[in-house]
């Protein structure tokens, strides 16, 4: 009990140091711990994830706004909503520039299709749902939702993870649709 006070307490200096919010900093150290992805993978999802976002801002063409690009272990999803078939394709040409991701899939709906706080809000509600459900590691999953139509990527440990993961997500109220791109990869000894 000591040793938990001692970590806030570093944790309440260190991150209003930094200007962080220090309950923030303890739950990125659980969840790397947690993650099954190795150190050289989160750096290279975050370098593919932030180099697609700035090649789509950098694009005069794309109307990147509604767009979401999902990276987990290499692997990227794009979803949102694009308003032509011709962006859509635009997006995934952008997004596929960078060599190191290993597959993507296009999940790009067409159409004014959402509310961005009525999404927000599912997104929030999926968030909750999967942390809180026995035998799901939410924390390899990586999901986005525009007009109640969710898109799911990551990874599950089993194929009985990604059914359950599935079928938590179409159990919550507002979710219309799911497509769901979990790989399975049994946990690493």
């Amino acid at each position: 009990m000591a040793l938990a006070g001692t970590l806030i307490a570093f944790l309440l200096v260190v991150g209003n140091a930094w200007g962080q919010n220090p309950l923030s900093i303890l739950g990125k150290v659980v969840t790397t711990s947690m993650d099954a992805r190795t150190k050289a993978e989160v750096t290279a999802d975050t370098e593919i994830s932030a180099g697609a976002s700035k090649r789509l801002l950098d694009s005069k063409k794309a109307e990147w706004a509604g767009v979401t690009v999902l990276v987990f272990a290499q692997h990227a999803v794009v979803a949102g909503a694009v308003k032509t078939a011709e962006v859509k394709k635009l997006v995934e040409e952008i997004v596929r520039q960078d060599k190191r991701i290993r597959s993507l899939k296009n999940e790009l709906l067409v159409g004014d299709l959402g509310s961005l706080a009525r999404d927000t809000a599912l997104e929030a509600e999926i968030n909750a749902r999967l942390t809180a459900a026995k035998g799901l590691s939410s924390v390899n999953m990586r999901w986005c939702a525009t007009g109640g139509h969710v898109v799911l990527m990551g990874v599950a440990q089993s194929q009985s993870e990604a059914s359950h993961a599935a079928a938590t997500v179409r159990g919550i109220k507002g979710v219309k649709s799911l497509k769901s791109h979990l790989r399975v990869v049994p946990k690493k000894n």
